[in-house]
């Protein structure tokens, strides 16, 4: 979002069976609740272990019944991020890692290669129009599509990963959106959010199919964020909270949550930026998932590291995680 945006995601107080179960058998070493509950925020994710990680929320199209599972994380791998990036859209596509950033100014695409040992190299950058807001990314058939904050509009390019590749714009498309939020590809439609508690489904058009209200036992989840799908799952950013929530896509059911508290520590991540002259880490945001390797990446707007995460069952109750997850008001809404 913007600087307005910033006040409004600053000042308002996120990325198939056979993948879940090959996610689920990987579940490497971790992260404030994290520290404190044994929980973690803000990761990116490389293995998911444990059959139980990813249940299975509905069969054929039914909806899901019965609390959410809780999960925390471990951290497998730390990366550099760019602590002057403010984070809106994180993507996985053809070997490289794409990110989409906000502010009036400073918005811009980018494309980056992730090496061993944490390494990270940036491949090509494109600047957006001062006029401007980078939001959600998403790849579709071939291109990378950009939401624009606010716009009701967003911007295509056409993309081609790695050295020798390219990344131009190639044109506009339309929305029927507010303010555009996330968005991510699910079969031959889109999911998008705008600020509030829905997913709103676009068909091949850019016109609404429907909208599904996203629900934790009923109650609604306000400013669902980043979305990224890890499997036939939906996973999403909640604007203003260390969590990750797991969402059925037909009904809209919350089937899990992550908690990623303690993943930055902020403390000293508030210092640094200090003492480095640099804006404060803002919250968390963008989650990237690697269906090949299955690794699962997360990071946030202005934060200096992205992480690379695994989750795990956390003994958290889930009563405890709505309060932690579930925001109380929609900051941008009143």
């Amino acid at each position: 979002m913007p600087s307005g945006a910033r006040s409004r995601k600053r000042a308002g107080p996120k990325s198939a069976s056979d993948e879940r179960s090959a996610a689920e058998e990987r579940q490497p070493s971790s992260r404030r609740i994290a520290t404190a509950l044994g929980v973690a925020a803000v990761v990116a994710v490389a293995g998911l272990a444990g059959k139980q990680l990813f249940h299975t929320s509905t069969e054929s199209g039914r909806s899901f019944s019965g609390d959410p599972k809780i999960y925390g994380f471990d951290v497998v791998e730390t990366y550099p991020h760019d602590p002057e990036a403010f984070t809106q859209g994180l993507l996985w596509a053809n070997g490289s890692l794409y990110e989409s950033t906000g502010l009036y100014g400073r918005s811009s695409i980018r494309e980056f290669q992730l090496g061993p040992g944490g390494e990270v190299r940036l491949i090509r950058k494109l600047e957006l129009d001062g006029r401007d807001f980078g939001e959600g990314l998403v790849q579709r058939r071939g291109q990378l599509l950009q939401l624009l904050w606010r716009r009701g509009e967003g911007i295509r390019y056409r993309a081609r990963a790695g050295e020798g590749g390219q990344l131009k714009k190639a044109g506009k498309f339309r929305t029927p959106l507010n303010d555009g939020w996330g968005i991510e590809a699910h079969e031959n439609q889109l999911i998008l959010t705008d600020s509030g508690h829905e997913l709103i489904t676009l068909d091949e058009n850019f016109e609404v199919v429907r909208r599904v209200p996203v629900n934790d036992a009923g109650a609604f989840v306000e400013m669902v964020n980043e979305l990224e799908m890890v499997g036939e799952e939906l996973w999403a950013n909640v604007y203003g909270t260390e969590c990750l929530a797991r969402i059925d896509t037909e009904s809209g059911s919350v089937t899990g949550w992550v908690l990623l508290h303690g993943l930055l520590e902020k403390e000293r991540a508030n210092w640094r930026a200090g003492d480095a002259g640099s804006e404060a880490p803002d919250v968390l945001n963008g989650i990237a998932w690697d269906a090949a390797s299955k690794r699962l990446f997360v990071t946030g707007k202005l934060w200096s590291q992205l992480y690379e995460i695994q989750v795990k069952p956390s003994q958290v109750s889930v009563e405890q995680a709505r309060r932690f997850c579930i925001p109380k008001s929609n900051l941008f809404r009143r």
